[in-house]
């Protein structure tokens, strides 16, 4: 009787183990999902490895030697990796490229750090040497030696923004983001916590609120995509391009919270020996004195698929420029939007006869000069004087159009030899010496501040 109540107890006890077994796999399950849904929960985009794509799009040295173009690369640093560009040579190099790292899923906050070389030293490009940055991967934005809203542009820096100039000096434009499910740009947190859109559905170019541009643009710039702006009247910083014109011209570096003034250059073709230019270094130097002032002036020489060879004229008259303005910069078309973006610039031969003399420049619409390259050319043969007379009448004519006037003086007047402290290319005294404004810091009875003068929404379309 014992044995068989043994053999009773070891048959229940095996049906039990018999009944647990399936029971203690439903509980490691359970246990199993309940942690990787802790593990899900720490992870920032469960959908993707996260990695962290620093692309770098143009830079370029603010002291401009005629002549030689500096040799440099840029080196960035993401959590103690880094990258470095191939050496780079130009005084503005565009494209230079795109660094990849790998970060952690599980930190919402990534260091990253930006240099440029030359000669191996660092460089200057934030005001106080690298850039040192904190990139939010849940909000897809970043802080640090640059921000939204940077007066100086949002994904970019300079060597100037510490108010003072030298060798050292460059700028950087760039951009950050993570890898992205559904390519749209905007993270997953997002998505999950602020929009409620589906992360695994790209929402690209969608306009959900029908403001005139797209989601992606709302959310980079801080903008709520789901709360309509007047994005056609917004300019917050008052250069004369509304949202809408910012958004169109983002490829260009286009920023709504730091001023830009774009210009189209368009060349009457060569004859009897002359070939209008622009030289580039009278470009740069222009660039470098607005990016001082946390203006970005860019020019479109061909790169922007918008200068144009006129047909040789030795010299124009006004009937001649409105026609051209109106077949090389509209194309035919009064609603082009090029107008009300850029100023259109004629670089020429000669202009008819002003004033009883040959003139540098003139203004001839309200949005648009020309620069009688010829002219220049006679005056100022070598190249340092060449590079100096271009800029300088370039920069002196673009002006004008900001709503500067000039000093007309003349080595036979008075004022001319009293001007001297008034260093600027609107002085008649310096239109070939300088290419610069004033800061009216220099002094004496005609010196004035041009930079704090400057209206950039007088073009305004």
């Amino acid at each position: 009787m014992a044995f068989l109540d043994k053999k009773i107890w070891f048959v229940v006890a095996a049906v039990l183990v018999m009944l647990m077994a399936p029971l203690a796999g439903t509980v490691s399950t359970v246990s199993y999902d309940r942690d990787m849904q802790a593990s899900a929960d720490d992870d920032l985009d469960p959908l993707v490895d996260l990695s962290l794509e620093v692309t770098l799009e143009r830079a370029r040295k603010l002291d401009v030697a005629i002549g030689q173009p500096p040799t440099f690369m840029v080196r960035v640093d993401v959590n103690g990796e880094t990258w470095e560009s191939n050496a780079l040579e130009g005084f503005d190099v565009w494209d230079i490229g795109t660094a990849s790292f790998d970060i952690p899923d599980d930190e919402a906050e990534v260091p990253v750090t930006i240099e440029v070389l030359e000669d191996g030293e660092s460089m200057d490009i934030s005001g106080d040497g690298a850039l040192e940055l904190t990139y939010d991967v849940r909000r897809g934005g970043w802080t640090g030696d640059d921000f939204l809203g940077d007066p100086n542009g949002y994904g970019h820096g300079a060597g100037c923004e510490n108010n003072e100039s030298d060798g050292t000096d460059y700028e950087l434009w760039f951009d950050l983001g993570c890898t992205d499910y559904d390519g749209d740009g905007l993270t997953y947190w997002e998505e999950t916590n602020v929009y409620g859109t589906d992360p695994e559905t790209s929402n690209l170019g969608d306009d959900a609120d029908d403001d005139g541009v797209p989601i992606e643009w709302e959310d980079h710039w801080g903008y709520d995509p789901f709360e309509a702006d007047d994005h056609a009247s917004l300019d917050p910083d008052r250069d004369g391009l509304q949202n809408t014109e910012e958004y169109m011209m983002q490829k260009w570096l286009a920023d709504p919270y730091r001023q830009d003034i774009y210009l189209e250059n368009d060349y009457v073709a060569s004859g009897d020996g002359v070939t209008p230019v622009m030289p580039v270094e009278a470009l740069q130097m222009q660039y470098s004195s607005f990016a001082e002032h946390d203006i970005m002036m860019l020019a479109d020489d061909g790169m922007m698929d918008g200068s144009d060879t006129i047909p040789y004229d030795d010299t124009l008259d006004w009937d001649e420029l409105s026609d051209i303005y109106n077949e090389y910069f509209l194309q035919g078309d009064r609603d082009n939007p090029r107008e009300g973006v850029f100023h259109y610039v004629v670089i020429c031969h000669d202009m008819q006869r002003l004033f009883g003399r040959g003139v540098a420049g003139c203004n001839f619409k309200r949005d648009a000069f020309l620069v009688a390259s010829a002219y220049v050319q006679r005056w100022r043969p070598w190249e340092e004087g060449m590079i100096l007379g271009h800029g300088g009448t370039y920069m002196h004519e673009l002006g004008h159009q900001l709503g500067l006037p000039h000093l007309r003086t003349f080595p036979w007047q008075p004022a001319y030899w009293l001007s001297g402290a008034y260093r600027s290319c609107m002085n008649y005294r310096y239109n070939f010496k300088i290419v610069d404004y004033s800061d009216g810091t220099g002094g004496g009875p005609y010196d004035r501040d041009e930079w704090s003068s400057l209206d950039l929404t007088r073009v305004d379309g």
